[in-house]
């Protein structure tokens, strides 16, 4: 589908992006500190030893010596209602690259006075340009440069950075989780980075000049957690699969072994059930040493009643004319039927149980739903 040209995602995305540095420095917020968001820009962090005042900026092109976020952003620190001399350090963060012959390159290393002369060497050769000069940009630079700011320039100069390069939406949002939300199940951090995230932007916390202290956002931290942490007993979100591409599993032992049986119709449901549970186990069982053992056992239990249902069914198969029509209903049987708990789950569902009985099947020579003759087993 072709995009509008009214298209706002790439604005919506910049604002996510505020949420997501916000949301980050939340995090590492210090006890007495708290975090505001447009409040004296982007994202502000007061309250403690090193306070900063940072704005972020999410675009794909490179950082241009007259990039107009550059200039507006030094133009909103110089004026008169900017708390200039409550932050220690004032950062341009953005996911820009700064190319080595760039103006910028190298900017935090150079003292005030060379930074002034990059400015004032920028809006010299800026003056010159005939072509593809952008009004707005022109006249910020004038403004910044205006020599009744100097003394004020001077001051901001000492403590802008620019931390360029910056990870965009999607790596800042692993990241805060892969940090952050270890003592989360595996299972749970996306829902405790959505809903952490969900709390920054929320009415309560706008309302309250959106301003976050340590105190409330630690809080909220534990609250979540434990909400989360406590309702593990309920089974995991079945994994999302993306594109599952059936044929790649059409010669795998456990679909043969549904071949003998010529039921062609639940070989699509038979590889779902299997790839949902094989991601599952991967994704949230295997990590955890107490889950792993408990599904051996559960796998145990599993091997243990198909024998058991196996030498039931066959006694009830009277003649070879019928083997297949009772071996179809002896995999029915078995895929119907509710084995119990697992772990601390108060419930398994179908799909996992019925997943678990095609890892058996793929892995076990001596598992099938063919049925015997009563006299042969």
């Amino acid at each position: 589908m072709v995009k509008q040209k009214n298209n706002s995602t790439p604005t919506l995305k910049g604002f996510i992006y505020q949420f997501l540095v916000a949301l980050k420095k939340c995090f590492e917020l210090q006890e007495g500190e708290s975090v505001y968001i447009e409040t004296f820009g982007d994202v502000s962090i007061l309250g403690g030893k090193d306070t900063s005042q940072i704005e972020s900026k999410f675009y794909k092109s490179d950082l241009t010596d007259a990039d107009h976020n550059v200039w507006n952003t030094l133009n909103n620190w110089l004026k008169d209602e900017f708390p200039l001399h409550s932050f220690s350090s004032l950062v341009l963060l953005t996911t820009q690259k700064v190319k080595s012959t760039s103006a910028w390159f190298g900017w935090n290393e150079k003292s005030t006075k060379d930074k002034l002369a990059i400015l004032k060497d920028i809006s010299t050769k800026y003056a010159r340009k005939r072509s593809t000069k952008n009004t707005k940009t022109e006249k910020l630079v004038n403004v910044v440069l205006d020599e009744s700011k100097s003394l004020k320039l001077k001051v901001v100069l000492e403590k802008f950075v620019i931390d360029n390069n910056a990870l965009n939406d999607i790596k800042v949002y692993n990241s805060i989780k892969e940090t952050y939300a270890k003592a989360i199940p595996n299972i749970r951090q996306e829902e405790f980075i959505r809903s952490m995230l969900g709390y920054v932007v929320s009415p309560k916390v706008i309302d309250n000049n959106w301003k976050i202290s340590y105190e409330e956002f630690t809080r909220e931290v534990n609250l979540i957690a434990q909400s989360l942490i406590d309702t593990t007993t309920q089974f995991p979100s079945k994994i999302k699969l993306k594109d599952l591409k059936h044929i790649e599993y059409n010669e795998n032992l456990f679909v043969n072994k549904i071949r003998q049986i010529e039921y062609e119709g639940v070989i699509l449901d038979a590889i779902t059930d299997y790839v949902q549970t094989k991601w599952l186990i991967i994704k949230e069982i295997q990590v955890s040493k107490k889950i792993s053992d408990s599904l051996v056992e559960y796998e145990d239990s599993l091997f243990s009643r198909h024998k058991v249902e196996y030498r039931k069914a066959c006694r009830n198969c009277d003649s070879d004319v019928k083997r297949i029509f009772h071996s179809q209903n002896f995999y029915d049987h078995m895929m119907s039927s509710d084995e119990g708990t697992f772990y601390i789950y108060n419930s398994v569902p179908a799909y996992f149980h019925n997943g678990m009985l095609h890892i058996l099947a793929e892995e076990e020579d001596n598992f099938s739903w063919l049925l015997k003759k009563c006299d042969s087993l």
